[in-house]
């Protein structure tokens, strides 16, 4: 399993929060299920909640590997 680093805004973090905590889950296990769904579908369908996918694409690949250092 690899590790990432994500930045949601408040909706997206208030809405993952509410679902982990109901399911008395790890809001990475959430995540994990939710992407795991998206990713798995025999015809994925866009979410609305993930069009923030990508849009911060700096074209550097060690980022997430350099991360505090930036």
């Amino acid at each position: 399993m690899k590790r990432v680093q994500l930045q949601l805004d408040d909706a997206i973090y208030n809405a993952l929060r509410e679902v982990a905590h109901k399911q008395g889950k790890s809001m990475s296990a959430v995540a994990r299920e939710i992407l795991h769904s998206y990713f798995t579908a025999e015809k994925p369908v866009k979410l609305r909640a993930f069009t923030f996918i990508g849009s911060g694409a700096s074209g550097r690949g060690d980022i997430s590997v350099r991360h505090n250092e930036f």
